[in-house]
């Protein structure tokens, strides 16, 4: 059964360069035009199917954000039409539907009269509410005294208390602490069970993959791909790595470094050019980071790892000075800033390495990716002078790379680790 048709909808804004402008064409006998046309979205289509959990991708200003408003009726579009069918619940904007002057129970009442409640429905739903939103006493007070992330807690809780049949769930969540959006991550998992539809807006690949059965991606206006959600993942994520210019169909069109000054093999490597405008923590002049890869056991240049595969992490990097002690280091976190996986050549043999001034140096690590959670992944290198426990930064090059990694399977936890267990049957139980 559908709960969501969308069918080639489009909205367009008309833009004056000044007020004067918008009174001229109102008035002007030949309706003459003194706008310019610009649509914020244009001819999209898709359908959500009953117990679906759809993702919604892009950039910034993609219009993601238009679209939801016109599936919940806060936009009409300009043209094409939209079915919906069934109760909606959406979180749209933080505090959306909220009197800043009313209480939260206040809230809750008045949120719940907007849906068609009467009090008494409202009084078996409210210890549910405020169990699920548990910002303490303040559910008490004037909702203008909260942070974002209360007003996050009260309005998610009141959106899936309301026995909504479709779900609508914006960027809001972002802002709540990282056991309240674990919560809310169990409790899509239920909604779903349940047959609820969820469309669910995200930039964290990560949570789109693991909630979302299909995706529509959008970019300026225009719908770019509908469909299954690990495919239009992919196509998103290899379109930002061209759009910042990491890697592209031709990966060797990139940095070229002449091995001829420090070896005696007259010999040309050209590696993958790192994009513009990467952040970095760049101490020193000493030394620095050319080109950042990852390649699979068959050698082949990737950016979507699966857990459990094998893989090697390359870092080209020029020197400026000859140095002894240097150290070479890689961490790979997660968005959230998780050092997830870290490895450095001091610590498996103990000791630093030495440079010759104006020397290349290809450096690599090869290792079995952990079975950690799936999802989007920074890769960031970092060169430093001295040991382990003493060191100096010279160059960190933070999020120099981003990978995705997958991982089948149960997701029973961020590291999945091979186990035995035994069942065992006892006579009686004694506590110390």
């Amino acid at each position: 059964m559908e709960m969501i048709h969308v069918e080639n909808i489009s909205k367009m804004y008309r833009l004056y360069n000044s007020p004067k402008d918008r009174l001229k064409e109102a008035i002007h006998p030949r309706r003459k035009k003194y706008h310019n046309e610009f649509f914020a979205l244009q001819n999209i289509n898709f359908s959500v199917n009953k117990g679906e959990c759809v993702g919604i991708i892009g950039e910034n200003g993609s219009g993601k954000s238009t679209l939801l408003k016109m599936i919940t009726g806060v936009l009409r579009p300009t043209s094409g039409s939209i079915a919906v069918n069934g109760r909606i619940s959406s979180i749209l904007e933080l505090g959306t539907g909220f009197n800043p002057e009313y209480t939260g129970i206040e809230n809750i009442y008045l949120n719940g009269t907007l849906f068609g409640f009467s009090k008494e429905e409202m009084d078996s739903r409210l210890q549910n509410i405020i169990d699920f939103a548990d910002i303490g006493e303040f559910v008490h007070q004037p909702v203008k005294s909260y942070s974002s992330g209360m007003f996050a807690r009260l309005s998610f809780s009141v959106a899936i208390n309301v026995e909504p049949e479709v779900l609508i769930v914006d960027e809001a969540l972002s802002v709540g602490d990282v056991f309240f959006q674990n919560k809310c991550f169990h409790k899509f998992e239920e909604l779903r069970q349940k047959g609820v539809t969820v469309l669910f807006v995200s930039h964290d690949m990560g949570s789109v993959r693991k909630l979302c059965s299909k995706v529509l991606w959008i970019s300026n206006g225009a719908q770019k791909e509908f469909g299954e959600c690990g495919h239009v993942c992919d196509l998103y994520f290899n379109s930002q790595i061209q759009r910042v210019g990491k890697y592209n169909e031709a990966y060797l069109e990139g940095l070229e470094v002449d091995k001829a000054e420090v070896t005696e093999v007259n010999e040309k490597r050209r590696y993958p050019a790192l994009p513009p405008h990467r952040p970095t923590d760049k101490l020193s002049d000493k030394v620095e980071i050319l080109s950042v890869f990852v390649r699979d056991e068959h050698g082949d240049i990737v950016r979507n790892l699966k857990a459990e595969h094998e893989y090697t992490i390359t870092v080209v990097s020029k020197f400026y000075e000859s140095m002894d002690n240097v150290i070479l280091g890689v961490v790979i976190e997660n968005v959230k800033g998780l050092h997830s996986i870290g490895t450095n050549t001091y610590a498996q043999q103990k000791t630093g390495f030495s440079v010759e001034k104006g020397e290349f140096l290809e450096i690599s690590f090869t290792y079995i990716m952990p079975s950690i959670e799936g999802g989007s992944y920074l890769l960031s290198p970092a060169f430093a002078l001295g040991t382990q426990e003493s060191f100096v930064n010279l160059n960190w090059l933070r999020g120099a790379l981003q990978v995705d990694i997958e991982r089948p399977g149960y997701n029973l936890g961020f590291v999945s680790v091979p186990y035995k267990f035994s069942i065992e049957e006892i006579a009686d139980v004694e506590l110390y």
